[in-house]
């Protein structure tokens, strides 16, 4: 389906609803959808720096898999 055909296709659908609260809906999540930024903007300058430098850890091998960490944290909480 082309760009053209969706957008074709959505306005047939709110033009054919009634239901206000379906109205309100889509134009809630359209706002939503065009105010958001990419996540990695919204993270500080140390914590893009962290995970740049967990990447470097696994990329170096240096990891823990999670059931290790989860085994080891069982032990601390005596469970």
């Amino acid at each position: 389906m082309s760009v053209a055909e969706l957008k074709n296709d959505i306005h047939r659908l709110v033009v054919n609803t009634e239901d206000e609260s379906i109205l309100m809906n889509i134009r809630t999540y359209f706002g939503e959808l065009s105010a958001q930024s990419d996540w990695w903007d919204n993270l500080s300058e140390k914590q893009q720096k962290s995970i740049f430098v967990g990447n470097e850890q696994l990329d170096a091998g240096r990891s823990v898999l999670n059931s290790e960490v989860r085994s080891k944290i069982n032990i601390l909480l005596n469970k």
